[in-house]
């Protein structure tokens, strides 16, 4: 065997048990490149959730995300599984997918559940918005926005993890939290300025008399987005997925907040226990510690 042999032979080895490690330091080493690639084309080799075998699915080039979707067959199978036992399967719904990332949630309820009308997606970063437009390509009915919802029209500065792209956000401190062991490479410095658009404004122009599922998932600006949305679009809600980060430095309308919560009927998390509005009022008041997931049901 060649000296060139054994010196790829020992490179393959110890990278073996160690893949993440070589896909973060790949991404990170190209990360200043004249051309960075950040955008990657998988083929699936068997049949999963968000797709059938042979098809393509396009991702960024990110350590966390992107990885989980790379070797976990069952990636968002939870979620749309619990998507299904909720819903009416003799019922036409919108699909919301506010903070969608590269669209597949929305590609896996598509692929899963039949009576999913239309599809509102909400993302304002460009490289998410490429997979995202590729992703969901094959599908009808799809309503794609490139902005972010707010209180009020206008432009605001996103910050953005360099090894998370799912982890974009307003809220600088979303960059800095412990659970994020790479968090130390993440800058003020690093932030996109992006369209916003009053998020009462985009509710009520995509009103129709179909039910809604709503997913809010927007990096410790959850409950502000909530708040916002019209409670008549929420008494035609079924079925509300939202995320609740514990920060020092979140701010909301809690009063708002409030209000829209008592338009659901009843609360629960993603292991189906019961949660009350009092017990949501306590997560949202939390300043560290896990996020939580919701579920609001009409």
């Amino acid at each position: 065997m060649s000296i060139e042999k054994i010196k790829y032979s020992f490179f393959l080895n110890f990278f073996k048990n160690k893949k993440k490690l070589l896909w973060t330091l790949t991404n990170n080493l190209l990360s200043n490149s004249v051309n960075t690639p950040s955008i990657s084309v998988l083929n699936l080799t068997q049949d999963t959730a968000i797709g059938k075998k042979g098809e393509k699915i396009f991702v960024t080039n990110d350590s966390y995300q992107t990885w989980y979707i790379i070797n976990d067959k069952e990636f968002h199978i939870k979620f749309i599984n619990q998507i299904y036992d909720l819903i009416n399967q003799n019922i036409k719904y919108n699909f919301f997918d506010i903070g969608a990332n590269t669209g597949l949630i929305t590609r896996g309820l598509l692929n899963n559940l039949d009576n999913i009308e239309n599809c509102f997606l909400i993302e304002p970063d460009q490289d998410n918005l490429f997979c995202l437009k590729n992703n969901l390509k094959k599908f009808k009915n799809i309503d794609i926005s490139d902005f972010a919802l707010d209180l009020e029209d206008g432009k605001k500065k996103l910050f953005l993890d360099k090894n998370n792209k799912g982890n974009l956000s307003f809220n600088y401190e979303m960059m800095k939290l412990k659970e994020n062991k790479l968090n130390f490479m993440n800058s003020e410095n690093d932030f996109n300025i992006v369209n916003c658009k009053s998020t009462n404004d985009f509710f009520k122009e995509k009103r129709n008399d179909l039910k809604n599922i709503i997913k809010i998932d927007v990096q410790g600006y959850d409950e502000v987005i909530f708040q916002e949305i019209p409670e008549e679009v929420l008494n035609q809600t079924d079925i509300l997925i939202i995320e609740i980060t514990p920060l020092k430095s979140k701010s909301f309308d809690k009063k708002k907040f409030y209000n829209k919560l008592i338009c659901f009927k009843k609360f629960m998390n993603f292991n189906g226990e019961t949660v009350t509005i009092d017990q949501i009022i306590q997560m949202t008041e939390k300043k560290s510690g896990q996020g939580f997931d919701l579920i609001f049901l009409n």
